[in-house]
Parts: structure tokens; sequence; C-alpha cells
């Protein structure tokens, strides 16, 4: 398949340089120092808990010419930069199928206007930080590469896509509600994101603060019982609506004071803070309308 990233970050470049050593044709699309660094090192990933570093060279362009064919642009950005993709993307003649990668709750409908059946969403289980020109990284063996269809359909573009992702090394999941698991996904992060801004996003002193985890432990435990429409995954309804918070609050205090709560969620939210904010508007909102209450969600984001 030939693929067009739009966005070679953390993301971009972690999936990036799997999809293209399993055997399809990449092109990174890079802008500014990203573009600088790749055109001079190529693509070079470390593998966090291995410490094995792959150096591959890709195609990296800062723009995409209308003479380029590709059968799918990959675009993991975050979701204040999602509109300023759209000029690229309805720019594309050969018309590719669009992979929204990332949480874009509050922006399917405007996404889907734009491009209609051309769009499709899903959800990347990794992360990690860039180090220079390196990109240190792990994979969430706890979550799934999500997909699916706006319409919530199982299509055969669908099912191809999931296949290239797990033939690339990426255990993956189809979902017919995508964007009820992104209102999932957003009740799960923003309080993890939240408590992290308590602390300037150190990791370790959170975990050393058993006050606030339980205070973000209740806080998604709220949010999940007031989203009717969330399609929450079972390992966190597991986590946070079977078992005693207690148990979840020593969970993430073994997480967030390991390498895992840097490489997962700080230095994520350290660099997102923008789109941390937005998927919490979206969330309150949500929240709202079924009318229930959630003192722990509202005294963690200031509301």
């Amino acid at each position: 398949m030939r693929i067009v990233v739009v966005g070679a970050g953390v993301i971009g470049s972690i999936y990036g340089g799997r999809l293209a050593r399993s055997g399809h044709d990449v092109t990174l699309l890079a802008r500014g120092q990203r573009l600088t660094d790749l055109q001079a090192h190529g693509l070079v990933l470390e593998n966090a808990g291995s410490g094995q570093r792959t150096e591959i060279p890709l195609p990296v362009r800062n723009e995409v010419s209308r003479d380029d064919r590709f059968d799918l642009a990959l675009v993991p950005v975050r979701s204040e930069q999602l509109k300023s993709t759209l000029p690229i993307l309805l720019d594309m003649d050969d018309r590719p199928d669009v992979l929204f990668f990332g949480n874009t709750t509050g922006h399917q409908t405007e996404l889907v206007s734009a491009l209609r059946e051309r769009a499709l969403f899903g959800f990347p289980a990794a992360g990690g930080v860039r180090d220079g020109v390196i990109v240190r990284y792990v994979l969430i063996h706890q979550q799934k590469t999500m997909l699916g269809e706006a319409d919530g359909t199982s299509t055969a573009r669908i099912r191809r896509l999931q296949r290239m992702f797990v033939e690339a090394g990426f255990p993956t999941e189809v979902s017919s509600n995508i964007g009820g698991w992104m209102l999932a996904h957003s009740a799960f992060v923003v309080p993890i994101g939240f408590a992290l801004y308590r602390f300037d996003t150190d990791s370790r002193a959170l975990a050393a603060d058993t006050s606030t985890l339980r205070l973000m432990v209740r806080a998604t435990r709220e949010a999940f019982g007031a989203l009717d429409d969330a399609d929450i995954p079972a390992n966190l309804r597991w986590l946070y609506l079977r078992m005693p918070t207690a148990f979840a609050v020593h969970y993430w205090r073994r997480v967030l004071a390991s390498p895992r709560g840097e490489l997962w969620f700080a230095a994520h939210s350290r660099a997102a803070a923008d789109e941390m904010h937005a998927l919490a508007h979206e969330l309150r909102a949500a929240v709202r309308r079924p009318g229930r209450s959630t003192p722990n969600l509202d005294a963690l984001l200031g509301t």
C-alpha cells in the first residue's frame, strides 16, 4: 500500500516506520526542524524497553505533489492541528482514504463533512518521546490499535487496514462505535493529564501523591458512569468500574512511578496541553448532558 503520513511526530514515526518495514511504500510529511532531522539522519526509532535502535531511510517531504498517488493518508496529529491538515487532504487529486489517527472527539462531524466517505478514524497503541533525532517508544500492550468507520459499519477497507496494522506488529480492533470509544478514551486520559498538570507533568511525583491518584481514579469512574454513549474498553471497565478504588490507585502508582509513566502519559500531556484542555471541554459537555453529579471530575478539572 502507498501511504503518506501527514505529521512525522512520535506516533507518525512509530507507525510509519513499522509499516515501511512490513513492506509498504511510506512517505513522511514533515516541517521545520523535524523535516531537517529526517532529511539528514533518516527515521531513527529506539525501543525504550529493549534499547534496540532501528534506522529506516524513508522519503520525506514538506508538501504533497499533485502528481503523487497514495492509497492512504495517515494523519496522526493533535486535535488542534486537525483543521490545518484539511487543505492538504482536499488538494490530493487521487483522493486517498484518510485515517485520522488520534482522539477526534468534537471534530468528527466536521471532518466527515469535509472529506465525506474518505474519512476514517483510529487511535494508536503506542507512546514515546523525541530525543533529538531519535524517537524513543513503547508499544502499549494493554490497548489495541483502534479503527472505525464514522457510521460504525464493518467495511472491506476497514478490515483491510486492520490486516495491514496487524501485519506490521500492531494488534488491532475495529470498533462499531469509534466515536463512543474516543469519548471513553477522553474520560480515561483527561483525568490523568490534569492530575499530571498538578505536578508539572512529573509522573513520579504524581505517583507519590495518594490523594491526587484517588481523585484521578474517582473522576474517571464518575465520567464512565455518566457517559451513556461511551464504548468503554473491557480492561478499563474492569479497572475502574469493578475493582475497588484502592486497587486502581495501586495500579496507577506502579505505572506512573515507572518509565511507562513518562512514555505513556507525561510526555504527551506536556506536549499536548492545548489538546488535553480541548478534550476536557468536550468531556465536561458530555457528562453534563445526562445531568449526573461528577464532583471529583469537577474538582480535578477546576470546574
